[in-house]
């Protein structure tokens, strides 16, 4: 998990929340999602996929295209209580929403059976995790990650250190890993993968002689927004991806 900057208001459901405050996210008639035929919608998704770098805001897969991208509320919408007037709307709330993969939830994916293999929004509704179990990707520092990542199964770990680091709770970090489940066997698939590819690229740089291998990994990777598995990759070039990061003032 990485930090997600949003951007700021307005934006569509801003401006909708301004005029329909009370309003909801569905099943009704003038909910947000089914407003002006869902153009709305549709246009926040974008919105989003753009901000989020086409990244699940969980489990950093790539978003292949914006209508693949759910739209996730971190504080469950249904924890709103529409007979109290001035409460809260979690529903509207910009700063309560972020953009999530399906979680594995595919009829194609039949090498990966559910809910085994169910991660990020989809594994958290079925097991109905509470929005404090887990980290939140909008609340966490851009630096530094507190994560480390077992080469041998590509599995996600708490870095303790780095926590210490960056005065956040190891306990809570271990809890994203398990509520969001992150090493599900799908997703330490896709994360080994990234480590064969970039064994692949040392090992072509070792024979070359090219020692500045790291460097170039780090440009190509995080220049632009951004590379699937960021904290993954973020890991494997540690103090080098650090580097290129501060000096391109990443901040989600």
């Amino acid at each position: 998990m990485k930090k997600i900057l949003k951007s700021s208001p307005p934006n569509v459901l801003t401006v909708f929340a301004y005029n329909y405050p009370r309003s909801l996210w569905d099943k009704k008639e003038n909910y947000f999602t089914n407003y002006n035929k869902g153009i709305l919608f549709k246009l926040l998704r974008e919105r989003i996929f753009s901000t989020q770098g086409e990244l699940c805001a969980y489990c950093e897969c790539k978003i292949v295209n914006s209508s693949k991208l759910r739209i996730e509320h971190i504080n469950d919408k249904s924890n709103y209580n529409t007979s109290t007037k001035w409460i809260h709307n979690l529903h509207l709330d910009w700063n309560n929403i972020i953009g999530v993969c399906l979680g594995g939830q595919s009829p194609k994916n039949t090498l990966y059976p559910t809910p085994k293999n169910l991660s990020c929004d989809a594994f958290k509704a079925h097991k109905k995790i509470h929005y404090t179990e887990f980290l939140n990707p909008l609340d966490i520092q851009a630096f530094p990650s507190f994560f480390k990542f077992e080469k041998r199964s590509g599995k996600l770990q708490v870095d303790e250190d780095k926590c210490i680091e960056a005065n956040i709770d190891s306990n809570l970090v271990e809890d994203t890993i398990i509520n969001l489940n992150l090493n599900c066997d799908r997703l330490m698939t896709d994360r080994y993968e990234i480590f064969k590819s970039y064994n692949e690229e040392i090992k072509k740089a070792r024979i070359s002689n090219n020692k500045n291998i790291k460097i170039e990994l780090a440009d190509k990777w995080f220049s632009q927004k951004y590379p699937s598995f960021f904290t993954t990759r973020r890991i494997l070039l540690g103090q080098f991806a650090e580097q290129y990061l501060k000096e391109n003032n990443y901040d989600g």
